[in-house]
């Protein structure tokens, strides 16, 4: 029997998975007796790991009575290959305490790939020592897998030393090296190496490309334009590359560009692409194109579970463009499709959700979750904290955050927040904390959150430390930051350290300068804020809102009443702006408290909405002050039938009636407040800094 010729049988039908004629070759094999030997053994065992089949090849390899190099060497291969690194490991290391073999390259090989899948580090530099020893750094394609390891690893340090050591690098040498270094995001090495590189391939400008990409950077499409341009064509790799930084930097002309050349090239069809395209369009704020190319490809003979990822794109364009019933009915699609969802389908659930601020479906989608095994992923259960933070559970999103076996920003930042926003701003600051003492990234958003904190309790020394802790993290120049800054220093009585800030800022939109003239006006600054109130709109920003209110606030501390009249006048011709409730109480106190009733009840009957407790409560003070009794019959009257129960509304009108020496109101006011009830006493508390 010619044994060579069997041995060839035996791996084609490993090549093809002819798994019958396999199976039928092995019993033959055995019944003739031919097992023991080593050569037609190992033949075995690669047929079965051609097969995938890596319990089998165990089995068979288990059972052999004489091993060879070659047998542990398919077998560690095999389990390397397979995703089995630790079964990799542990067969090499058998190996080695057998003494029964030296291991060559090809062992030497398998074993790095093995480290390089756990990120082995230090069994990868044994083995190392191992090809040194051996000397075997002639070889190529091994020094190539150990420098592939060393990537896989993060040891980029390690990688380049044995990168200048590789006598004859190769196209793979260059392009594990630069892939290494792009992937850590240190492009300012990969493009040194790129320029390097003898003749870079499409690999090589892929991993410039991709590594630009993902740090957001535009030099991801100059890249492309200059592969474009050297005659290399784009392919599936490069193309979501390109149109994720399209996407991410609003190019829709770019996008578009793309888009023809994908077309023309046949790589529509793509799933990658397909998604990109999608996810390219949507963040363009272009939705009814990125539907049409989903709608195209999505109503094929393709299932929704063959095709997930162009649905995930989908579902991920209607959250960002804030089309959240429409995205929630796409995840009912998917649901009731029988497909299994998946990270990506579950985040996009939870967004929509946060965005409709809608616990009903936040809890079915949580049930999902679960039922999917997806609650402890650290991406889904931070959605999750932030969905609980955002609606106020904050019990329930700690309950979350504490099982969670990792905790990224988004948990910690929307657990924060939402402390923040219930008014838990001690549990806010001790979170914050925790987060510096284990060493998690702060971003500028949890710092603006913070900042919001330190605002709210008025703690100057807390703000203080946050301004230090900015300035060292690089974070200073950040927009929120210097905003939520201005707002904390000047809500802690420290108007010059905000206007020092205000002056050295040089890119101010609309929040910046809205901050520094509530600020001014909260700090008795009142001419400083209308003047930057007038910088502003000669800049050509437009006031908002809240920027009115506190630029007339500014003019109410002050008793500005002509400067606030043409203020609020503009509000109307100048933008189109709705003076809302909160304009009309600020101008109503500001002419009754100057004397001009006239003026404040001519507003108050031109007012579109009816006017509050606020405005009659603001006419009842003036009317102390004034003596003007005409007009304290008409707004205590007003005052009594929207509070009749509010106890504080008959000691306001009790201290007007002493003030005017109207006794017999006074003592009708008081009887009413006794069957009524006091009123509860307020609670404050200060911090004190030594």
């Amino acid at each position: 029997m010619d044994l060579n010729r069997i041995a060839k049988a035996l791996r084609h039908c490993g090549r093809v998975r002819a798994f019958g004629p396999g199976k039928a070759f092995h019993s033959h094999l055995t019944r003739l007796g031919f097992l023991n030997d080593v050569f037609l053994a190992n033949n075995l065992i690669s047929m079965y790991v051609g097969f995938k089949d890596s319990k089998d090849a165990r089995k068979m390899f288990d059972e052999m009575p004489d091993k060879n190099i070659v047998t542990w060497t398919t077998m560690v291969s095999a389990y390397a290959d397979g995703g089995k690194p630790h079964e990799a490991l542990g067969l090499y290391t058998r190996m080695l305490e057998s003494k029964s073999e030296i291991p060559n390259g090809f062992m030497y090989s398998a074993v790095l790939k093995a480290c390089g899948l756990l990120g082995d580090l230090k069994f990868g530099k044994l083995i190392h020592d191992g090809i040194v020893n051996a000397g075997l750094e002639s070889d190529t394609v091994l020094m190539n897998t150990l420098l592939d390891m060393y990537v896989k690893c993060a040891s980029l340090g390690d990688a380049k030393e044995v990168f200048d050591e590789v006598l004859f690098a190769n196209s793979n040498t260059w392009n594990t090296i630069i892939s290494g270094y792009s992937k850590a995001g240190l492009m300012k090495e990969a493009v040194e190496l790129f320029h390097r590189m003898p003749e870079p391939n499409v690999v090589s400008w892929n991993s410039i490309i991709a590594g630009f990409a993902d740090k957001g950077s535009l030099r991801a499409s100059e890249f492309v334009g200059k592969m474009h341009h050297e005659g290399l064509k784009l392919d599936g790799f490069t193309f979501p590359c390109a149109l994720k930084t399209c996407g991410r930097h609003g190019l829709l002309a770019f996008g578009k560009q793309i888009h023809c050349y994908v077309i023309k090239s046949g790589f529509e069809s793509g799933g990658f692409t397909l998604s990109a395209l999608v996810d390219m369009y949507s963040d363009c704020n272009e939705l009814i194109a990125a539907k049409k190319i989903f709608g195209q490809h999505s109503s094929g003979n393709s299932s929704i579970c063959d095709n997930l990822a162009l649905w995930n794109s989908m579902l991920s364009g209607f959250v960002v463009n804030e089309h959240n019933s429409a995205a929630l009915n796409l995840v009912s699609l998917v649901h009731r499709s029988g497909a299994n969802m998946d990270s990506y389908t579950f985040s996009g659930a939870l967004k929509a959700c946060i965005n409709l601020v809608n616990l009903r479906l936040g809890l079915q989608v949580h049930g999902l979750v679960v039922t999917s095994g997806y609650e402890l992923d650290y991406v889904i259960g931070s959605i999750l904290v932030d969905l609980y933070a955002r609606i106020g559970k904050i019990k329930d999103a700690l309950q979350l955050f504490h099982r969670l076996p990792r905790k990224d920003t988004v948990a910690w930042s929307g657990l924060i927040t939402g402390c923040s926003k219930m008014g838990l701003s001690w549990l806010a600051m001790s979170l914050f904390e925790d987060m510096n003492n284990l060493d998690i990234k702060v971003d500028q958003f949890i710092i603006s959150s913070v900042l919001k904190v330190c605002s709210s309790l008025t703690s100057l020394r807390s703000g203080k430390q946050i301004h230090a802790f900015c300035t060292k993290s690089g974070y200073e120049s950040e927009g929120v930051v210097i905003t939520s800054l201005i707002d904390m220093y000047t809500k802690c009585g420290e108007i010059d350290n905000g206007l020092r800030l205000f002056e050295c800022t040089t890119k101010r939109d609309t929040v910046c300068w809205t901050g520094i003239i509530v600020g001014c006006g909260q700090n008795g600054r009142a001419k400083e804020a209308i003047q930057f109130f007038h910088e502003m709109k000669t800049s050509g920003l437009k006031p908002n809102e809240i920027t009115y209110l506190g630029v007339l606030s500014a003019c109410r501390h002050a008793g500005l009443v002509e400067e606030a009249l043409t203020i609020f006048d503009s509000m109307k011709l100048e933008y189109g702006l709705e003076p809302l409730i909160e304009h009309y109480n600020c101008m109503v106190d500001l002419l009754s408290q100057a004397g001009c009733f006239d003026e404040a009840e001519k507003l108050i009957a031109n007012m579109p909405c009816e006017p509050n407790q606020t405005i009659w409560r603001s006419l009842l003070g003036a009317c102390g002050t004034h003596k003007n009794t005409e007009l304290l019959s008409i707004v205590d009257k007003h005052l009594l039938a929207g509070l009749p129960e509010d106890p504080s509304t008959y000691v306001t009108l009790s201290n007007v009636y002493a003030e005017l020496g109207m006794w017999n109101s006074l003592s009708k006011v008081r009887k009413t407040a006794k069957e009524v009830g006091s009123k509860e006493a307020g609670k404050s508390w200060i911090e004190i800094t030594r």
